[in-house]
């Protein structure tokens, strides 16, 4: 079993996973905005902005740094995952007004984002690398 590899396929789909994430919790936001207008939904736009930027950073430097068999980009990817994380628990547990569809998409990115950690780490050990052939 290549851990490098699940790691990839990982990486590919919450590329696209957070883009639909990032998408819905936009719309989300500015439905209860509309709505149920909060004075905490400038510090809620705020902290999706933060999330979405670091999300798209720590994905790119982690499919960088897979590829090309690196380990610091893929610690400094696995190092940004935790703020992302917390970001995203912001979303469920202390966010001013939480939707039921939040907690879904939430809990979902929240298991990519562990899964990405547990294989990150398999990917970093010696153990897994491949031998280089000369």
């Amino acid at each position: 079993m290549n851990v490098c590899l699940i790691f990839e396929v990982l990486l590919y789909l919450n590329s696209y996973y957070f883009g639909l994430f990032a998408i819905c919790e936009i719309g989300m936001n500015v439905v209860k905005a509309i709505n149920h207008p909060l004075p905490n939904f400038t510090i809620d736009f705020g902290i999706l902005l933060a999330v979405c930027v670091l999300e798209l950073i720590r994905v790119i430097i982690a499919r960088r740094g897979n590829l090309t068999e690196k380990w610091w980009p893929v610690f400094i990817a696995l190092l940004f995952t935790i703020p992302s994380a917390v970001g995203v628990v912001y979303f469920i547990m202390w966010q001013s007004f939480v939707l039921r569809f939040e907690y879904i998409i939430c809990a979902i990115q929240l298991g990519l984002q562990l899964t990405e950690i547990v294989f990150g780490i398999l990917c970093l050990l010696p153990i897994c690398k491949t031998p280089d052939y000369y």
